[in-house]
């Protein structure tokens, strides 16, 4: 295997870190007592969010769905979450890793950068972190760290009352760490595989006016090769909050947040699947014909800060502000197209260039608090929110290169020597889009009887975009200014949802809400799509055990969805003027439906457990399957236990996932095909895999303690993905890790 060495003065640099973090464990400094058997990390100190179960794999209380103070028993949809102990557990540090241990969640991989999550069979689009809304979108996406979060709510189904736009699939909702009311830091060294490192630091406390003032600061640095040849990350995360408390009544809050995920060797497409022959190529899992210079960085910054006022008997006002930049410019040349032959030619490189420029302000403010009617006690939440997003690419020439240039010489023996990419960047631009988004929404809840509760809610918005195209001459003169934009119909989007209890534990509830989600996707011809329209229904039994550190859910789902966007792969990507990749219709009547069971929590107060599975189908109005790179099956199981006595110090667990069957029609060589050019239908597969993790950890102190975690621990050769543009995309293999912990 190819692969980039780390400067020999960032080792030792990350090591010594650890080393001084170490030995400061045992400086005699003050912190509250804790025994061997409580978590290693910062957050088991911290005061808690509203729901947290510190060292549990659950929460009492998510407001992502609906916004209210309910607890997951009393939310009619199916929600999960990833709490900071489990994250820690299972060492989930990028949003992909963590969205695989989701029940009904598939990780959709397209390339080492284009990462998508599908849930009741489409892309999850919607995200938000601390409930406002995310709206930066594209092809590329962020791989999110975790480190800066203290759980992660995935919600499934439409959540158009909380997220503007209806989507049917979900919401991801990252909730970020806040500072601790007494002083604590912690420091994170891991060392894995593929020289693998990773650095994070977490400090928390008062700062002034006898703790009136809080602050936290996060830190983590990760660099790391590969699995596949040529590829690399260097990937740094800073992350700072500070609380006030202006009154006994009033809290105010500032932060920001930076995350640079830097890759090199970036694939663009998958790797070739069918040799010349007609035959598999069977490359190795380690082949990337990658330029060692590919890279799609990206950078995002993020300034927020949140003013909140007690108004007395139990209601408060709330006004959240957010402005995110993103950034990304590079290039690309990836050996994905054609069909390797046994001397080591017949592929040749999709090369690309682009550039982007995003800036991203969101606005909420909301009312909400308990009153009572016909003797009984109720809630209402009220709001307004608007985000905007603008855009902006830079004017880059058209891509220059000689004979030959764009031909992987000899796959067999690639390094990734290639000259840079042929391509002027201009300093004027090319085009610019806005997306704006406004919204009124109100949600109660009615506790209707003793037994009954009623969720109910809407919320009234307007969707629309506009673009600049610009055509200049070889010096930079304006020519012409191509205007274009869309804007449907204001949209209402209602939400109904009942819930009743019964047996002391449980509780049945069915859920209703519209989808309206217009579509920032354009087709071959440059023109917008038609909005996604269609509903989406839910009902099951939830139980909630042990004061609720343990919550059980049984779902029964459907949904109608027209207009659905997806690749239209019969034009090449990034056709479109601006560099963007086209899309098309699905068409109407795709219907889903489904069911899902699901656990999550502690069974005793040192085994926490976290089981799901889902079944899930898409079809055409002519019943034709949807989606077929998606399993409809899916079975996760992870758990973390420690035992008690004389063992408290150590702990063991892990967990495993199985899926079913995927598949994709490719275009695969004639037995003639060297001297025909002729190809066939003939699909692609992966059958029904088991990936099985494992880890295993000892505190040796109240301080410091350390933890292996093996993922794929039986070295399973699987495809993630299959079909796309006739090529493979390989899973990682046996990957281990050690990670090293202390804490104050």
């Amino acid at each position: 295997m190819t692969t980039t060495t780390v400067s020999p003065v960032v080792r030792p640099s990350l090591l010594a870190i650890a080393l001084l973090a170490a030995i400061a464990g045992h400086a005699p400094l003050a912190r509250a007592d804790a025994g061997p058997g409580d978590a290693t990390t910062l957050d088991t100190v911290k005061v808690t969010a509203d729901g947290d179960i510190p060292t549990s794999y659950t929460v009492k209380q998510a407001r992502t769905a609906t916004r209210l103070d309910l607890s997951l028993r009393h939310t009619p949809q199916s929600v999960t979450v990833i709490t900071r102990q489990r994250l820690d557990d299972m060492g989930l540090y990028a949003l992909s890793d963590v969205m695989g241990q989701v029940t009904g969640v598939h990780v959709a991989v397209t390339d080492s950068e284009r990462i998508n999550y599908v849930s009741r069979g489409y892309n999850i689009t919607n995200f938000q972190v601390d409930g406002m809304l995310n709206t930066f979108g594209g092809y590329v996406k962020t791989n999110t760290d975790s480190v800066i979060y203290d759980r992660i709510e995935v919600v499934r189904g439409a959540t158009g009352l909380t997220t503007g736009a209806g989507d049917p699939s979900g919401t991801i909702n990252f909730v970020r760490k806040r500072p601790t009311a007494d002083v604590a830091m912690s420091a994170n060294l891991m060392l894995g595989r593929w020289g693998n490192q990773r650095l994070e630091v977490d400090m928390g406390g008062p700062i002034a006016l006898d703790g009136r003032v809080r602050a936290r600061v996060v830190a983590a640095k990760q660099q790391s090769d590969s699995f596949r040849d040529v590829y690399r990350l260097d990937k740094d995360v800073f992350y700072a909050i500070v609380q006030a408390d202006l009154t006994d009544s009033t809290l105010l809050e500032a932060g920001y947040e930076y995350q640079s995920p830097r890759t090199t060797g970036v694939t663009w497409g998958v790797l070739p699947y069918w040799g010349a022959d007609g035959q598999p190529a069977n490359l190795p899992r380690s082949t990337n014909l990658s330029a060692s210079w590919s890279s799609w960085p990206i950078v995002e910054k993020t300034a927020f800060a949140r003013l909140e006022q007690q108004l007395g008997n139990g209601w408060a006002i709330k006004g959240s502000y957010t402005r995110s930049k993103r950034d990304t410019e590079g290039s690309v040349w990836y050996g994905a197209s054609g069909y390797p032959r046994a001397d080591g030619s017949g592929v040749k490189a999709f090369l690309g260039a682009f550039a982007e420029r995003g800036d991203m302000q969101v606005f909420d403010v909301n009312a909400g608090g308990p009153f009572r009617l016909f003797g009984r006690e109720h809630e209402l939440v009220v709001g307004l929110g608007q985000s905007v997003r603008k855009g902006e690419v830079p004017a880059l020439s058209d891509i220059v290169y000689g004979p030959g240039y764009d031909q992987v010489p000899d796959w067999h023996h690639w390094s990734g020597d290639v000259a840079p990419l042929g391509v002027t960047r201009y300093n004027w631009l090319q085009s610019r889009d806005e997306l704006k988004q406004r919204a009124a929404y109100v949600a109660a809840r009615l506790q209707l009887a003793d037994p009954l509760l009623a969720v109910l809610g809407a919320r009234y918005g307007s969707w629309e975009t506009r673009s600049w195209n610009y055509d200049h001459d070889a010096n930079g003169t304006l020519l012409r200014t191509t205007r274009g934009g869309y804007k449907p119909d204001d949209s209402l989007t209602p939400y109904v949802g009942l819930v009743y209890d019964f047996g002391g534990n449980f509780s049945a509830y069915a859920s209703y809400t519209d989808i309206f989600q217009p579509q920032n996707y354009r087709d071959r011809s440059n023109n917008y799509l038609e909005p996604v329209v269609g509903d989406m229904w839910e009902a099951g039994v939830k139980g909630e055990f042990f004061g609720g550190r343990l919550n059980t859910s049984a779902a029964l789902f459907k949904g109608l969805k027209d207009n659905v966007a997806e690749v239209d792969d019969s034009v090449p990507e990034g056709s479109l003027p601006d560099g963007s990749t086209a899309y098309r219709s699905t068409g109407k009547g795709n219907k889903v439906k489904g069911w899902e069971l699901e656990a999550q929590g502690s069974i005793t107060a040192n085994w926490n457990l976290s089981a799901g599975y889902a079944h899930t189908t898409i079809r055409n109005q002519l019943g034709v399957r949807q989606n077929t790179t998606t399993p409809v099956d899916t079975f996760r199981l992870n758990t973390g236990w420690r035992p008690g006595g004389t063992w408290n110090r150590l702990s063991l667990g892990g967990g495993v996932t199985w899926q079913s069957g995927i598949w994709r029609m490719s275009n695969r060589p004639a037995a003639d095909f060297a001297s025909s050019g002729k190809t066939y239908k003939s699909p692609i597969t992966q059958d029904a895999l088991l990936l099985v993790n494992a880890f295993a950890g000892y505190q040796f102190s109240d301080n410091f303690s350390a933890q292996l975690n093996i993922n794929n621990l039986l070295d399973k050769k699987y495809y993630s993905n299959v079909g796309f543009y006739d090529g493979v995309y390989w899973g990682e293999p046996r990957n281990v890790r050690l990670s090293l912990r202390w804490k104050l």
